[in-house]
């Protein structure tokens, strides 16, 4: 009787089994299927705002019609060359906020390339770095008093705007908050920029970061450059210290035990990305004077780009606009322009298909016209109609003669400069030029007959 009913147990026991596990899997893929249309909602509102923002553009440029940003600046500009691809107000100074400490992050790097500090060099927090960093209208992560954190960490911490980390981050670097200050208004000089006016690490005005600012400086001086002195800041953090952009382009970060979360909203997994255009960097700034600011940079077939808008309008720090203002940039710039590859060794005259003949002069040489070719590789970018040509060739001080160059010159000398016709440039980015061919100087009598003939 026992093994009767032992054997039923049994059977309902399996018939239960068989039933209910398809009801749990049921049920996990009913989970995942809401998940994955919560997913599938985002991206497709991603990809509806980004199909909206090509038809905006593409109206603008058929009819060409200017882009008209709702921001005091904006600028941008290609990440290695510097050519201006949209610009308004760019020169204007004006409050950057948080956007500052991409100038901080980038005199640390000079100081850790200079081995004059490392990430694991260790900073003690002083009563002022820990009272910033409490104060709720200034704060993300409580620094502790008398404890001691690393380079390392604090760089992260500013990175994610964390206004306390970035004094602390100085106050390491240089000894003290204020001469922290000094260093960065030098290294905006020796990058030709001679107007900033920069008074702390972080971007609060002198008065709110107390005894950690300059005693004999107004309580509202704040640091002030412009959307040119920000995207060329940017331009050498870039070419100098390129791994900036993994720690940008993360979404958050640890420090200690608290998670800090990116402000950049324009990064992948987060509600303002662009599906064709990958934003991977770099700061944003927000403030009662700068308003909302942003300088970021973006990459698209290879072609990086960097981006600020400053002084847009906000209604808080949740609001978005700075990065929709970037959305429509970034959109403008990629469809307006396309790329034009200069290589090294290619003929003026080929790239220019007859509309520059690409020679320069030489009123003692063998061959009076000289074929200029490109010295190195360089991409530019063209408006879509644009046709690729070059103007003001230069000869090189030291070859000067004549009005052109003297002789003799060897194949591949770089002889002149140049610029391309309808391009402008942050800072001086002239196209170098090569000689084609080997030119020997003219024989005695040659260059007399030149002589004589010249007179008539």
């Amino acid at each position: 009787m026992f093994i009767k009913h032992f054997k039923q147990i049994c059977l309902i026991a399996i018939a239960v089994f068989t039933i209910s596990t398809p009801l749990a899997v049921t049920a996990n893929n009913h989970k995942t299927d809401i998940q994955t249309q919560k997913v599938n909602k985002k991206v497709s509102s991603q990809d509806k705002n980004s199909q909206n923002l090509d038809r905006q553009t593409t109206h603008l440029i058929k009819n060409n019609l200017p882009l008209k940003l709702q921001a005091k600046s904006a600028l941008a500009i290609d990440a290695k060359t510097g050519q201006i691809l949209y610009s308004k107000n760019a020169n204007q100074a004006l409050p950057t906020a948080s956007m500052s400490k991409l100038l901080s992050i980038y005199v640390t790097l000079q100081a850790i390339q200079a081995h004059k500090i490392n990430w694991d060099t260790k900073v003690k927090i002083t009563p002022a770095l820990h009272a910033l960093s409490v104060n709720p209208e200034y704060a993300n992560v409580e620094l502790k008093e008398g404890h001691a954190y690393t380079i390392k960490q604090l760089y992260q911490a500013a990175i994610y705007s964390e206004n306390a980390g970035a004094m602390a981050m100085g106050y390491g670097v240089a000894g003290s908050t204020q001469k922290f200050a000094l260093k960065m208004r030098q290294a905006v000089k020796d990058l030709g920029i001679n107007d900033a006016k920069i008074y702390t690490a972080c971007g609060l005005t002198n008065g709110e970061v107390g005894s950690l600012g300059f005693k004999d400086v107004d309580s509202n001086a704040e640091n002030k450059l412009s959307a040119t002195d920000m995207a060329i800041i940017s331009m050498n953090i870039l070419k100098m210290y390129p791994h900036i952009l993994k720690d940008t382009a993360a979404n958050t970060t640890k420090f200690e035990n608290k998670t800090m979360l990116n402000w950049n909203w324009m990064i992948r997994g987060r509600g303002y990305a662009l599906p064709d255009i990958k934003v991977d960097g770099l700061k944003t700034g927000t403030s009662d004077t700068a308003g909302a600011c942003f300088t970021g940079t973006a990459v698209k077939n290879n072609h990086r780009v960097i981006t600020v808008v400053m002084g847009v309008h906000h209604s808080g720090q949740y609001d978005p606009s700075r990065f929709v203002q970037t959305q429509k940039l970034l959109k403008y710039v990629y469809a307006k322009y396309h790329h034009v590859n200069l290589t090294a060794n290619q003929a003026v005259s080929e790239m220019t298909e007859g509309r520059n003949d690409g020679n320069i002069y030489v009123p003692n040489g063998k061959d009076e016209n000289l074929g200029l070719s490109f010295s190195d590789k360089q991409d530019v970018w063209l408006a879509n109609n644009q046709q690729f040509n070059l103007q003001n060739i230069q000869p090189l001080r030291n070859l000067k003669y004549k009005g052109g160059i003297d002789a003799p010159i060897d194949k591949g000398d770089i002889v002149a400069t140049a610029q391309v016709k309808g391009t402008k440039y942050i800072t001086n980015n002239d196209v170098k030029l090569a000689a084609s061919n080997d030119d020997d100087k003219a024989n005695i009598f040659v260059r007399m007959w030149r002589s004589i003939m010249s007179l008539f």
